[in-house]
């Protein structure tokens, strides 16, 4: 996969005329709909020529994952903040019913939002899910509103992109208010970065399937050039571009600098803490987080199919052969 997007986005001279290539974009996040990164990522798009839907949620929604409501019927406030831009929440007067946690005005009820009623009629080319304050790799993709944002929308066959913005971790840890500011100050790099992923992929896409179409072959390419409803996982690093060191194709793995633990205090109560990370092993320097901490703007494939490739499905039916309920 990464020799196919390798071939696919090659990132040294982009030379695009985007006008000629513009896309209809649902742009959706976890930071909510009004967030900086958000911003950062709608004048990207439009400013390179594509047509732009904002529909985020109306909080703040970082870590909630793929959460959404769950209960049929239940109505969900839909706002418009400005032409073409929306914030998805709850209604007004809105309280959990007893006894229940539930999840309202997540990132994924504003793509079902996007998809279902806001662009119905207009169904989008793809959907970009960012930029989010904050990496998401390695195992903060599985708590990530931002990608989780891009997988319903794969699982509803539209391509998607999640972007997002890196933490300087070890500023934040001495000054908080300066590892702020300094991701905020890398969104427009991030969502200037993006844009050009997505040019350079659809570009290299139209032109794979014309060959196909010459060749009187089948294409199974979407708007990103890749297979089926596959899309892409984005995260720069808080850096200047001229510091960045370049980019990196690599998988999501399963080592990351920010590592979230349960811990029991001597006052008897719980807490969530940050843990230090474990010495990552050389296949774990070779994945996402480990590529991203070392300065290096990171492109990793997706997509919205929970299925293990048929050669691991192959696999567990030869071991579990004979079994029975």
């Amino acid at each position: 996969m990464n020799k196919l997007l390798t071939g696919v986005i090659a990132m040294a001279s982009v030379g695009l005329s985007m006008h000629a290539n513009a896309l209809n974009i649902l742009l959706t996040n976890d930071d909510g709909c009004r967030a900086p990164g958000i911003d950062a990522m709608y004048r990207a798009l439009t400013a390179a020529g594509h047509k732009v839907t904002l529909v985020g949620p109306l909080n703040d929604s970082s870590g909630i994952s793929a959460a959404s409501v769950v209960v049929p019927g239940q109505a969900l406030a839909v706002t418009e903040l400005a032409p073409g831009k929306f914030c998805v929440g709850p209604p007004e007067g809105y309280t959990p019913p007893a006894g229940k946690t539930s999840a309202i005005g997540t990132p994924v009820d504003a793509v079902n939002v996007g998809l279902d009623v806001i662009l119905k009629d207009s169904p989008p080319d793809l959907v970009v899910s960012g930029t989010n304050f904050g990496e998401n790799v390695g195992p903060l993709t599985q708590m990530s509103g931002t990608l989780n944002a891009a997988v319903r929308a794969m699982f509803k066959g539209v391509p998607a992109v999640a972007v997002s913005t890196a933490i300087d971790m070890d500023l934040i840890i001495r000054d908080q208010q300066a590892g702020y500011r300094k991701t905020l100050g890398a969104m427009d790099d991030t969502a200037r970065f993006a844009v050009k992923v997505i040019e350079q992929a659809s570009l290299a896409g139209t032109e794979a399937k014309q060959a196909c179409t010459k060749n009187k072959h089948q294409c199974d390419l979407n708007v990103l050039g890749l297979p089926g409803i596959s899309g892409l996982n984005l995260n720069y690093p808080p850096l200047k571009p001229e510091e960045v060191k370049g980019v990196s194709f690599a998988p999501i793995g399963n080592w990351d600098r920010v590592n979230f633990t349960s811990q029991r205090g001597a006052d008897g109560v719980v807490h969530v803490n940050l843990a230090p990370p474990s010495t990552p092993t050389d296949a774990q320097q070779k994945a996402d987080a480990y590529q991203l901490w070392q300065g290096h703007a990171v492109i990793t494939v997706i997509d919205g199919n929970m299925t293990a490739p048929q050669a691991m499905q192959d696999q567990a039916k030869k071991m579990l052969r004979g079994i029975k309920p």
